[in-house]
């Protein structure tokens, strides 16, 4: 499990609320619960900061800080930065919020925020060197994602009535908070930022299978199947196997989901979802049958990521809850069922380093006549049966990060209605 992973889905959902055509708050219990998403993420962001900076608590920055040190300022100015309190506690919110509505996708916010949180102060190995830099730019681009949401939050707030919310955000105390976000990333992007990692170790006995019940349910047993396969269980290469051909089935199934959706909404992140969703499925095909010869494994084999595979794709097999049917719900619950089906395939990337790592696999070797094999540990990540497989994980990965913008919409009909063909699939 890895922080930053987690980190990047938290901004992903922040994105979406400031991006989405509806109004982000739009009464008083959007209010209470935009208080708590925003709470815990400036909770978030000033560890995140203060860890970067090597900064005090109080600790105030000189106007030397302000042109060479400007994530100093920042921090200074979101340690400052009003927190109201909400009305209503979470558990209410939780209970009176809508699907899809505004408070939900808040608490959602709030509860991701958390578990960064929880995560990174669970953490063993945090980054080093250059790549804490990295982290300091990712808490930027939250404090900055706080400043933009804020002006809506206090418009809302006057209008639901809580003139006390409008005025905490509206006061001198938020004006610092956008420039100096700003000026941190301008001095941040003069170099080149390497990725970070702070992996989090999982138990991995606690990690049982979870039943699923509805389609709404497969995000979180995609979720599961990812903490498998980071967690260092064994899995054998017959597993895997069937594992990669369960995931190019929820790919199938979650593209034709996005071609009845794009046909009623004519939404372009429909498109663009099946779009990714024809690509990771023709990667699948291409890397499965890497596993089907020449690759073994004595030891015995963990079968929970596939039976977790096979409880998604059941769920998938049953009925929406009532509150999940409509148009706008199902546009977001098809988002969230590709979003974690990718990361879910870029585990499999992890997995298949950490058996080769623990030298549980073993491939076969063939004399010069081929009429006789013999069996070795599988040792070497360039091995022609490992490669492939690497490979898979970082398409998922390019795939996870790659804007929206360049999936072209050029065609008359989304690719996944068409014909499947590697000629069919955008790069």
């Amino acid at each position: 499990m890895n922080v930053a992973d987690t980190l990047g889905d938290l901004t992903s959902q922040l994105a979406q609320l400031y991006a989405r055509r509806g109004p982000a708050v739009a009464n008083d219990l959007d209010v209470d619960a935009a208080l708590h998403g925003r709470s815990a993420v400036i909770a978030l962001t000033r560890d995140l900061l203060f860890w970067g900076t090597r900064l005090r608590e109080g600790t105030r920055p000189t106007l030397v800080d302000a042109e060479t040190k400007p994530a100093h300022g920042l921090a200074w100015h979101l340690a400052r930065h009003p927190t109201p309190e909400a009305t209503r506690s979470p558990m209410d919110v939780a209970r009176l919020a809508a699907p899809g509505s505004p408070a939900e996708r808040w608490e959602r916010v709030a509860t991701q925020a958390s578990l960064v949180q929880a995560q990174w102060d669970a953490s063993s190995s945090r980054p080093m060197g250059p790549a804490v830099r990295t982290v300091v730019a990712d808490a930027t681009v939250l404090a900055l994602s706080v400043s933009h949401l804020d002006q809506r939050l206090a418009t809302a707030a006057t209008a639901s009535g809580r003139p006390d919310v409008a005025k905490a955000l509206t006061s001198e105390a938020v004006h610092g908070l956008r420039a100096s976000a700003e000026a941190t990333l301008r001095h941040l992007a003069r170099d080149d930022l390497p990725a970070w990692r702070a992996d989090v170790a999982v138990p991995v006995r606690r990690l049982d299978v979870m039943p699923m019940r509805n389609p709404a349910d497969v995000p979180r047993g995609l979720a599961r199947l990812m903490s498998l396969l980071d967690a260092g269980t064994h899995v054998s290469p017959a597993h895997l196997h069937l594992v990669l051909r369960g995931q190019e089935r929820i790919a199938a199934a979650l593209g034709k989901d996005c071609a009845a959706l794009w046909r009623a909404t004519a939404d372009p992140s429909t498109f663009d979802t099946g779009r990714r969703l024809t690509e990771l499925r023709l990667s699948l095909q291409g890397a499965a049958p890497a596993l089907r010869k020449d690759i073994g494994s004595i030891e015995p084999a963990d079968p929970r990521a596939l039976l977790q595979v096979n409880e998604c794709l059941r769920a998938l097999g049953f009925s929406l809850p009532e509150a999940r049917r409509g148009l706008p719900q199902r546009v977001d619950l098809v988002a969230d069922q590709t979003a974690t089906l990718l990361y879910s395939v870029h585990a499999v990337s992890s997995c298949v380093r950490n058996q080769v790592d623990e030298r549980r696999w073993l491939t076969a070797q063939w004399n010069h006549d081929e009429t006789a094999q013999t069996w070795h540990r599988a040792d070497r990540l360039d091995h022609p049966r490992i490669g492939p497989l690497l490979t898979l994980g970082e398409t998922a990965l390019d795939l996870l990060t790659r804007p929206a913008a360049l999936m072209a919409l050029s065609a008359p009909q989304p690719a996944m209605a068409q014909t499947a063909s590697r000629g069919h699939v955008m790069a």
